[in-house]
C-alpha cells in the first residue's frame, strides 16, 4: 500500500548505514523529523571511511579520526543521540557473520522500535552511479541481523535480551510504498552533509538534495492519486502541496504497533 506517512514518530530507531555522511544523504530529513518529535535515534557506521578520499594528505588513521568527528558533529545538527562506529575497513565491508552479530549486539542494546537502512539489491542509480559494494554489503547485515538474529533468544544470548523491530525503512530503493514529508527538515539535512567537508570540498549538496527529494515528493504524490481513483488525497495534518519527501519501503514486522495509514 502506498502512502504519506506523515504523522507515525517511533519512540526510537536506529539507522545502519557503511559510511559516516551515509545517512545524511539518504535520511537525514526523517531523522531530523522524528528527532524533533521526541525519537531517540543512534546512528550506526560500519566503517570510519578510512579510505575515502583521493587526497593523499590523509592517512587511513587520520582520515577516520576525521570523518568521525564530522559525523558525530552531523548527528547533533540532527538530534541524534547516540553514534556508533563499529570501525571495519571502507572499501572492504562485507555482511559476513562478525559484521551481522556486532548489529545484533547494537540492536538489542539500544531496542530500537525502527531501523532504516539501504536496499541489499541496489546496484545502479540513473546512468551515472554505480552503488558502493559497501552500501549494499550494510544493508544485507542490517536485515539480517534485524531478522531473525536479533529476536532470536538462543541466539547469541551473551548479547542482551531478545529484541523484535516493529518496522524497518529501506531508502534508495525502487519499490518505495511510502513517503515521509521532510519539507521542515530539508535544511536540517543539507545543513548536516556540510558538516563532511573531507567529502563534499566546496561542493554545495543544497541543490542536489532539493532536485532528489522534489522527485521522490511527486512520485509520492503520482502514486498516491492513482491509489485514490486518480483523485489527490491530501493528509489531514499536511499544510498545502507536500513539496519534499523521503522515500521507503516499509516492512511491518510487529503487527500490534504498525505506523498507523496516512
Amino acid at each position: 500500500m502506498s502512502n504519506f506517512d506523515a504523522h507515525y514518530v517511533p519512540k526510537s530507531a536506529m539507522t545502519i548505514f557503511a559510511h559516516p555522511d551515509d545517512a545524511e544523504f539518504s535520511v537525514a530529513g526523517t531523522v531530523a523529523k522524528w528527532a524533533r518529535d521526541g525519537c531517540e535515534v543512534t546512528f550506526v557506521a560500519c566503517t570510519s571511511g578510512n579510505v575515502g578520499t583521493h587526497d593523499t594528505q590523509f592517512t587511513p588513521a587520520t582520515l577516520a579520526k576525521t570523518r568521525e568527528k564530522e559525523q558525530k558533529e552531523a548527528a547533533k545538527l540532527l538530534g541524534v543521540k547516540h553514534v556508533v562506529f563499529l570501525r571495519h575497513d571502507d572499501c572492504r565491508l562485507e555482511p559476513t557473520l562478525e559484521l551481522r552479530r556486532e548489529l545484533v549486539r547494537e540492536i538489542r542494546k539500544r531496542k530500537p522500535e525502527v531501523v532504516l537502512c539501504g536496499d541489499p539489491d541496489a546496484w545502479f542509480y540513473d546512468s551515472t552511479y554505480i552503488n558502493h559494494p559497501d552500501h549494499r554489503a550494510a544493508a544485507a547485515a542490517a536485515l539480517e541481523a534485524v531478522f531473525p538474529c536479533a529476536e532470536m533468544e538462543l541466539l547469541w544470548p551473551e548479547l542482551g535480551p531478545a529484541h523484535k523491530v516493529s518496522a524497518v525503512y529501506v531508502n534508495l530503493t525502487e519499490a518505495p510504498n511510502t513517503w515521509i514529508d521532510i519539507t521542515d527538515t530539508i535544511d536540517l539535512k543539507v545543513g548536516s552533509l556540510k558538516c563532511h567537508p573531507s567529502q563534499m570540498g566546496e561542493w554545495d549538496p543544497g541543490p542536489m538534495v532539493h532536485e532528489w527529494a522534489a522527485a521522490e515528493a511527486k512520485q509520492g504524490r503520482k502514486k498516491m492519486k492513482a491509489a485514490n481513483g486518480g483523485k489527490a488525497k491530501k493528509n489531514k495534518k499536511q499544510k498545502g502541496k507536500l513539496k519534499y519527501a523521503e522515500a521507503f519501503r516499509v516492512m511491518r514486522l510487529k503487527d500490534e504497533e504498525q505506523p498507523p495509514e496516512s
